[in-house]
């Protein structure tokens, strides 16, 4: 009987689609090759006293060792908890306390961050190439390598513990930008569904990187944020040859789109910025390319040269606390400067999810396309709270909805834009000041790569902006000045929304989500 779980995903994707090919790396596998290695990743599993509940940590890039753990986890009714390597070393240690790990999976490249979390994991297999070396600190039980486990599993039956779609399958931790990472526990039915809803939105309406059976998808988004937000479950459930980049820099992720025939990509803004110049680097003046892009807000600058340069973008809104809950939309593809506009701020919520937006006495804003309020998403894969966090919990998610601490607008059409983070909002004399739509407008400048505006403490407003912008030669503070201007003469900007100050540095510090630390920023910029 079908249960509507993770891995009848990629067993059907064997089934019915057994040449698609996932590539990774110098490896190649077919999906029935790939559903073979997995069952018998779980067959090891099994044998190593891995039981249903109990939590898998996975230290990896996106390789096919990774991917097949995450469906591994699934057939033994065990918790997949992709590790944000990126963390800081005591936040990922955090997180693996908090998981309470049964046993980790590490790449041999993350070996020093592996030391550290030997204390609290019982056992060690390592991926990658090579073999294992040593064993763990105590000495008490050696380290295995993957490939020998499965090298040693015959083929055989699949484990059938029993597990249904309301069991527990992934724990997600938030990138812990205000605090330590907070862990949520999503089920089966939650990963089946986001993502899939995901893919039959991209394929229903007008959006950039529409999803057709014939794309070769390369998720950039890293596992451990919502399992690269749902590409290696809706591309085996399409079919879809699937490229794994690993630790590939940008220029050898361009090598990839040219010789895999790479269609469509997931990748946050700065992703993208770095693809673009490594394009350029090349001398490619075009690339071919559908990306879904999300985690910040994308620059008017920015998609403008990724649009003249070919790139079909959609961005997606979502986070590990809610999963991805919408994307935008565009009457007319492709197109002016509106229909840019719209790919980039227009979003639709996707299937089955509810969003709408309370004003600060709580009730709900008017659609006009202009009252500023706090967004709140209802949808049927919310997790029920932050593990651990009673009060974290109450303070976000109420009456069957989440909070996301996002300020948006609400439009007549039924779309809607967010605006940006209430933390990040500026209070200027009791009016609102958007940070996103100055930035924006900034990225647009000629040699401006990112930019960046913070609050900085003032004794007559509250509050007053700064400006902080990355560029790689010096730029004109005049043309910068001058360019704030015009957007406020075409009606773009208020006129009290221009910065007080503006600064110029090489680079803007990012979080391990590769959003611009902008708590980093006001650090250092807020009293200048």
């Amino acid at each position: 009987m079908r249960k509507g779980v993770i891995h009848e995903i990629l067993f059907d994707a064997a089934w019915h689609h057994g040449d698609s090919e996932v590539v990774s790396g110098a490896m190649r596998f077919t999906y029935a090759e790939t559903w073979e290695r997995t069952v018998k990743a779980a067959r090891a599993m099994r044998r190593l006293g891995i039981r249903r509940g109990d939590v898998i940590g996975i230290l990896d890039v996106n390789s096919h060792q990774a991917l097949e753990l995450q469906y591994a986890a699934s057939i033994l009714g065990a918790v997949a908890h992709p590790l944000n390597f990126r963390l800081p070393l005591d936040h990922v240690v955090h997180t693996t306390r908090q998981g309470q790990d049964r046993i980790l999976f590490a790449s041999r490249a993350m070996e020093p961050t592996v030391e550290a979390l030997r204390p609290f994991v019982p056992q060690v297999i390592w991926l990658g190439q090579g073999r294992p070396g040593h064993g763990d600190a105590a000495g008490s039980r050696a380290d295995f390598d993957y490939e020998d486990l499965l090298s040693g599993e015959e083929a055989g039956s699949t484990p059938d513990p029993g597990v249904t779609n309301s069991d527990p399958y992934s724990l997600l931790h938030t990138t812990g930008t205000t605090g330590r990472p907070k862990a949520m526990r999503y089920r089966h039915r939650d990963i089946v569904q986001a993502p899939l809803q995901i893919a039959h939105h991209l394929a229903l309406h007008k959006t950039g990187a529409k999803l057709t059976a014939g794309d070769v998808v390369m998720p950039l988004i890293p596992f451990f944020h919502i399992h690269a937000w749902g590409a290696p479950i809706f591309a085996p459930y399409l079919g879809l040859k699937l490229v794994l980049p690993g630790k590939a820099t940008p220029a050898e992720q361009l090598h990839l789109i040219q010789t895999e025939g790479v269609t469509w990509s997931n990748m946050v803004p700065t992703q993208l910025m770095m693809l673009l110049e490594a394009a350029r680097d090349a001398g490619d003046a075009v690339l071919p390319l559908k990306v879904l892009t999300g985690g910040s807000r994308l620059p008017a600058g920015l998609a403008a040269r990724a649009h003249q340069a070919g790139v079909r973008f959609s961005v997606i809104y979502g986070g590990s606390d809610q999963l991805c809950t919408a994307i935008t939309v565009s009457p007319h593809l492709p197109g002016s400067r509106e229909d840019l506009e719209a790919l980039s701020a227009r979003l639709a919520p996707i299937p089955m999810v509810r969003m709408f937006i309370r004003g600060e006495d709580g009730g709900t804003v008017p659609a006009d396309g202009q009252s500023v309020g706090e967004l709140w998403v209802e949808s049927p894969w919310l997790p029920d709270g932050y593990v651990g966090d009673e009060a974290a919990t109450q303070a976000t998610y109420a009456d069957g909805g989440f909070r996301t601490g996002d300020l948006a607008v609400a439009h007549p059409d039924g779309t809607f834009s967010v605006v940006d983070r209430v933390k990040d909002a500026i209070k200027s004399g009791g009016e609102w000041i958007i940070p996103s739509a100055i930035e924006s407008v900034l990225s647009e400048l000629a040699g401006v790569r990112m930019a960046a505006v913070i609050a900085r403490p003032d004794e007559r407003w509250g509050e007053r902006p700064v400006a902080i912008l990355a560029a790689d030669e010096p730029v004109d503070l005049s043309a910068v000045e001058a360019h704030l201007a015009q957007a406020v003469a075409d009606g773009r900007l208020a006129r009290f929304w221009l910065p007080d100050a503006i600064h110029i540095v090489q680079d803007l510090p990012l979080t391990s989500a590769g959003k611009v630390d902008k708590m980093a920023l006001r650090a250092t910029f807020a009293a200048t």
